[in-house]
């Protein structure tokens, strides 16, 4: 969307942060001090699925975190699943997810082109071809294959690096089943989510596999035609691991409300305020990102009768909004009664779950392909 700020990155780890053990997820094994150490340059990725350069400032092996400073200063605890560091000299002969140098005919150590670190064919995820490490070969490991297709917006969607991902996002690096989930299945306890393993927020630009149940970046999608904004439910959607191939998305029908409700929000995780000039910011933020917002049999709207649609369900609705003038403030302000996304409609996973409905088929009631 035009114009507006990225959040700031909240604190994702918290004292009671349970570990994740080699068992749930098949990933290179950081976890001895050994591989991290304070001022080590690293790769970290964040809850929007993204890597980012860091530095370590404390490593902390009772909760198996780490201190990283990044590049804009900000500092907080990364748990070590998610924190990538480079090939460490000498160790090249040395498996980075099982630490071992034994080789077998069909399980020989492999080499990524790009960042050097070696893996089994077993070890990685997907198992690499026998044929991977000839002379000549540029074969990239899952995490490279991520850290260059991954994107704001939406993964890469042609050439070799998208095809690359698509075939890597056929497997999860981890098991579903041990994922130990909240009532509503919307977090969970391991912070481990998406075709990447990574952390994640729910209402931080993630779509649920209708499927699976398992919640899934922005940047690690490629089905996207436009961004999605935060806290946007309206999608059905279907993952590569679930569909065998290709995602599918379906955009699900929004209603005036729905849309006031889901910008408002937008608008206030973007901004870091409660309050918006219904003219000045709300409408136009409509108006300018009217075509990314795909909002189905809404989208013929006349621009001349968006400014009273909107307006009436900002009225209207007091149990979601909350003008200006109620708070003895200017009546052209308004803002969310509570911060929180608009409610899931009722053809998504999580409403469906609720009512202990079959979730294994997307919801009939879609609008648009996207």
């Amino acid at each position: 969307m035009e114009g507006r700020e990225t959040p700031t990155r909240p604190s994702r780890t918290t004292p009671s942060s349970p570990r994740v053990t080699p068992a749930l997820v098949k990933r290179p094994r950081f976890q001895t001090l050994a591989r991290f150490w304070e001022g080590q340059d690293v790769l970290a990725r964040w809850t929007d699925g993204l890597l980012y350069l860091g530095i370590i400032k404390k490593v902390d092996s009772a909760q198996e975190t780490c201190l990283v400073r990044f590049e804009d200063n900000s500092q907080f605890s990364v748990l070590w699943k998610d924190i990538f560091p480079p090939a460490v000299p000498g160790k090249e002969q040395l498996c980075c997810v099982c630490n071992s140098q034994s080789c077998t005919s069909d399980n020989k150590l492999v080499h990524c082109g790009k960042c050097k670190h070696a893996y089994h064919q077993e070890c990685h995820v997907p198992s690499v071809p026998s044929d991977t490490d000839s002379p000549g070969s540029s074969w990239m490991c899952r995490q490279c294959v991520f850290a260059v297709a991954t994107k704001r917006g939406g993964a890469l969607k042609k050439g070799p690096y998208a095809r690359s991902m698509l075939h890597m996002k056929l497997s999860l690096p981890y098991q579903l089943k041990p994922l130990e989930w909240d009532p509503l299945h919307l977090t969970n306890k391991q912070q481990c989510y998406c075709y990447c393993g990574g952390p994640g927020e729910w209402n931080m630009k993630m779509l649920q596999c209708c499927r699976c149940l398992q919640w899934f970046h922005e940047a690690c999608t490629q089905c996207l035609s436009k961004p999605l904004l935060y806290g946007d439910r309206f999608y059905v959607f279907e993952c590569s691991v679930c569909t065998r191939g290709p995602e599918n998305a379906w955009r699900l029908p929004l209603a005036w409300v729905d849309v006031s409700h889901l910008v408002l929000y937008h608008l206030s995780i973007c901004c870091k305020k409660k309050y918006f000039d219904f003219e000045r910011e709300i409408l136009s933020f409509v108006n300018e990102n009217w075509e990314s917002l795909l909002l189905g049999d809404l989208t013929d709207t006349p621009r001349s009768e968006r400014y009273s649609n909107l307006l009436h369900a900002l009225t209207a609705q007091k149990d979601r909004f909350i003008s200006g003038k109620e708070i003895k403030k200017k009546k052209c302000l308004f803002g969310l009664q509570s911060r929180v996304p608009p409610p899931a409609p009722q053809s998504t996973v999580t409403e469906l779950r609720l009512q202990e409905t079959d979730v294994r088929s997307p919801a009939p009631c879609v609008s648009e392909r996207i």
